[in-house]
């Protein structure tokens, strides 16, 4: 879905050319989503917007080849493991292949992956289930979800359907069901294509958010606690704790030059999110 075009690396693209070439493909797309006036017009938007994409960029040489892709799903199980019991039902929200619900689909009772496209998507065993969705509303049966985990998703949101996507994950968990929404933090970006050549997104990351932002947000949508805790390659380092810890952090940060505070910022990535409904 959305966070797939982050299998781009923005750190390996050693030609400054292939990676102006790779904006001028993204950003026109990305318009056509910043610019649409309302919500049922993205809704019709997301999925052919990412499968153009896909059909465009396919065989670019800023493109990372898909077993680079799965090398991440090792990491991500590891974070969400802790989180989940052999009675759980996941949602991948944003999987892309659905490459991480199918590996975890033998250690809970359901896992189901969600995408605006199946254009990659891998089978799995069973218990495992991909769908497509239109990127706001999930389809899934209120209250029958333990856990929701996105990785690089929101940021690919338009900012009016970011808080209509959260209110879809909470109707879809059962009371004191969690979202773990990771997303790389604003202040250290842009983490899209175009974080070389300015400093606002100008391709598919729609909007970024800081840890309070992403907080104001997640309450918004009606999750009653949201929390943060520290990991480091997939392992947790800290217990929860409460989220509005890491706001006076994030004002310094916010009021330096772009230039002084996204080195420091980077550090941010260790702070994952995870809300209780």
């Amino acid at each position: 879905m959305f966070h797939r075009p982050g299998v781009i690396t923005i750190g390996a693209m050693e030609d400054r050319d292939d990676l102006r070439a790779h904006l001028e493909i993204e950003r026109p797309l990305a318009d056509r989503l910043r610019n649409a006036a309302t919500q049922d017009e993205r809704r019709a938007l997301y999925g052919p917007v990412y499968s153009d994409y896909r059909a465009q960029i396919a065989g670019h040489p800023s493109i990372e080849r898909r077993d680079a892709q799965r090398s991440s799903v090792p990491m991500q199980a590891a974070l969400v493991r802790p989180l989940l019991r052999a009675s759980s039902t996941f949602v991948e929200l944003g999987a892309g292949e659905g490459a991480l619900a199918a590996e975890l689909a033998p250690e809970v009772a359901r896992a189901i992956a969600l995408d605006v496209t199946d254009a990659i998507a891998v089978s799995g065993p069973p218990g495992y289930e991909f769908r497509v969705i239109d990127g706001i509303d999930l389809g899934l049966v209120p209250g029958s979800v333990d856990l929701v985990f996105s990785n690089d998703v929101v940021e690919h949101l338009h900012r009016d359907d970011a808080v209509d996507q959260m209110r879809a994950v909470g109707a879809a968990l059962r009371p004191g069901g969690r979202y773990l929404c990771v997303t790389p933090n604003r202040l250290s970006g842009p983490h899209d294509v175009s974080g070389a050549f300015g400093d606002t997104p100008q391709g598919f990351h729609l909007c970024e958010y800081t840890v309070t932002e992403l907080r104001r947000a997640l309450r918004q949508a009606g999750f009653r606690r949201v929390q943060i805790f520290l990991s480091r390659g997939g392992r947790h380092l800290t217990p929860l704790l409460p989220a509005g810890l890491i706001a006076p952090l994030e004002a310094v940060l916010g009021a330096l030059p772009r230039a002084v505070r996204r080195r420091p910022a980077a550090a941010l990535a260790a702070v994952k999110v995870i809300a209780t409904w």
